[in-house]
């Protein structure tokens, strides 16, 4: 349903596996890797020593990576040997470790199939045809190692022919402020910077998909939160383009290396998979932790299991009622999930448009004497131009200092394609805000006309709308607004409704909208016929209608309450069963008092505390918004009178 309504924003992904056949020299590589034997192997294939699957993944992210890690734990052997240590079971492994540098040094372009394949993902046209003179065409390339990163920008920068400072790397080792000013200068098309190497450090938290939709995965993440967090820097919310992905996919005739790139392939598929349902691939594993996923594919690739093994260990269950993600795989629920719900009804309003309020409000305030106030209103462009009061600078005082204009001249619109425009045109003018503001009902704009409008009549005053086309000739109307509030003073009812008396004699009181049907309210322009009006008589009918309308507000209040307490008993028996089972895992946890010293005691006392306290304080939230308060707040709006003849 979200989808549904969100379809412009939210763009349907095109995902490319881009499989390559492994050079020679990789296979070689590969078998160099599966020969070495650690000091803590066990002298079988199927069940590899963990350092091993972790060289093999450097490996798979690129020969730089292999051989910083190759390199590292060669010194810290050589430093163990040299100390007298563990040497004759040593020396094995670090010839076998010797012979791996020597195998992946003699990948280089072009024997590094995996670099050809990313080249010709970038230029060849497929999956995409990628222009590096495009400002708003950029580029995204993820890997996990940031000797990959450097690697791969000497090489790109020089094969796609893009000068310094067209291509920008991104780690965990740069400053806040660097990585900041490298995000900002990506999504910006006046920067020049066309391509961006990301380690996982950008994968979470940073928006990337301003003037980029393609990212390429050089090497495949270990962990399905990983691709989530990756793929969402360009597939996301006010991404107008269409999301591209790529993940490069090694096809080696080892039989073990093919094993364990089919473990990573069923994770690219999960992804998928979870993407298509519910967007939430941390289900299939259920650790919601990256570190944690990873080991369980590491635990995978060391034990020899089958990509089929893995792919079924990793699917949920049919009575895996309380998984989320086999609820919503469920036939019957995606079913049901399928009719769309209904819009919402537009909200209720006397004008057009936002526009057409504040121009009616701003020509109002100029008749009442705001000679100083200066504005204009154009109806075909939707533009309403003004120079801000002081009263209403006062209030962007709580905003950011860019969202006020220097010259305090605010230009807004109700065009949301012209306002989509001015932001992107910002961005590509490196401004902080745009020039243009958007008009509508939150503006600071309109709230602060909203107050100017009801600070027009004083105290115990309200308008008396004369000359009223629908009414009955002997009718008078009184409008009132109420509001119930619950406990913390936040609206639980609000609405319009009109008390109408006939020949002096009330009668039932009608919606709002009802009056507006049968009046043409809203409708129609209604001219000022200057009606004598007996104020008299209406402030004599003014008290009964009050007492009507606290009795409507009064029944509405208590209709809300008997909906709201069954909702608040439910509450309160679900607050008070989770309470019980937080006692439970308590009493599971720590010994029982005769079995426990003062510390374990006062420790039990301490959590027992912590639970009253939490369940207290949610009780009390609980009680304070879903009650409401006894009497409603009532403010009569306005009088009305018939049309004379």
């Amino acid at each position: 349903d979200v989808q549904d309504q969100v379809r412009d924003a939210f763009r349907d992904r095109e995902v490319f596996t881009r499989p390559f056949q492994v050079s020679k020299e990789e296979e070689a590589a590969y078998e160099a890797l599966l020969a070495v034997r650690t000091s803590a192997s066990d002298g079988t294939k199927s069940h590899r020593e963990l350092f091993l699957v972790t060289l093999e993944k450097a490996l798979f992210s690129s020969p730089a990576a292999c051989i910083e890690t190759i390199d590292q734990r060669l010194k810290r052997r050589e430093r163990e040997i040299a100390a007298g240590r563990n040497e004759d079971s040593l020396q094995p492994e670090v010839a076998g470790l010797r012979r791996l540098r020597e195998a992946v040094a003699r990948i280089e372009p072009p024997a590094y199939a995996k670099y050809d394949a990313l080249l010709a993902a970038i230029r060849d046209g497929h999956p995409f045809d990628w222009r590096p003179t495009d400002p708003e065409d950029r580029l995204v390339v993820f890997t996990e190692r940031i000797a990959t990163l450097d690697w791969l920008k000497t090489r790109l920068q020089e094969d796609l022919k893009l000068k310094p400072n067209q291509i920008e790397t991104l780690h965990g080792g740069m400053s806040d402020v660097d990585q900041q000013r490298i995000v900002e200068d990506f999504g910006n098309a006046r920067r020049p910077v066309r391509v961006l190497l990301c380690s996982d450090v950008a994968s979470e938290g940073i928006n990337l998909h301003h003037q980029c939709h393609r990212l390429i995965h050089f090497d495949l993440p270990w962990s399905l939160m990983v691709f989530q967090q990756r793929n969402g820097r360009v597939d996301r919310y006010g991404q107008s383009a269409t999301p591209q992905i790529v993940y490069l996919v090694a096809e080696s005739s080892n039989p073990t290396v093919r094993g364990d790139t089919r473990i990573l392939e069923v994770l690219v598929a999960k992804d998928e998979q979870a993407y298509r349902n519910i967007g939430d691939p941390s289900v299939f594993m259920d650790v919601r932790d990256v570190d944690e996923e990873e080991r369980i594919t590491q635990a995978a690739i060391a034990d020899g299991e089958t990509a089929e093994h893995f792919d079924e260990r990793l699917t949920p269950t049919a009575n895996e009622g309380d998984d989320l993600l086999s609820m919503f795989l469920r036939p019957e629920t995606v079913a049901s999930a399928q009719q769309p719900l209904a819009a919402p009804p537009p909200p209720l309003s006397l004008f057009p448009s936002e526009l057409d309020y504040c121009d009616a409000a701003l020509h109002r305030l100029r008749a009442r004497g705001a000679d100083r106030l200066r504005f204009s209103v154009d109806g075909e462009a939707r533009t309403l131009t003004l120079d801000a009061p002081e009263d209403l600078t006062a209030r962007y005082g709580y905003l950011p200092p860019e969202v006020l204009p220097d010259s305090r001249r605010f230009v807004l619109t109700t065009d949301r394609h012209r306002m989509s425009e001015a932001i992107a045109e910002s961005r590509r003018a490196e401004s902080e805000w745009p020039s243009l503001h958007y008009l509508w009902r939150l503006s600071p704009v309109v709230g602060w006309l909203n107050d100017r409008m009801l600070a027009a009549f004083g105290r115990f005053e309200a308008p008396v709308l004369a000359g009223v086309p629908g009414l009955e000739e002997n009718e008078s109307v009184f409008v009132f607004s109420g509001l119930v509030p619950n406990q913390k003073s936040h609206p639980l009812v609000y609405e319009w409704i009109a008390i109408p008396f006939l020949d002096g004699a009330p009668a039932e009181p009608v919606t709002f909208e009802a009056l507006m049907d049968r009046t043409g309210l809203g409708g129609q322009s209604l001219a000022n016929r200057q009606q004598p009006v007996d104020v008299a008589a209406l402030s004599d009918l003014l008290p009964e209608a009050v007492d009507l309308a606290r009795q409507h507000f009064v029944a509405r209040r208590d209709t809300f309450e008997d909906g709201i307490n069954a909702k608040l008993d439910e509450e309160m028996l679900a607050l008070e069963a989770f309470k019980e089972r937080e006692l439970e895992q308590l009493r599971l946890q720590l010994p029982a008092f005769d079995q426990a010293g003062p510390a374990r005691r006062n420790r039990e006392e301490q959590a027992r505390h912590e639970i009253d306290a939490v369940h207290d304080e949610y009780l009390t939230w609980i009680q304070e918004t879903m009650t409401t308060e006894r009497q409603p707040w009532i403010k009569v709006i306005c009088a009305m009178t018939p049309m004379l003849e």
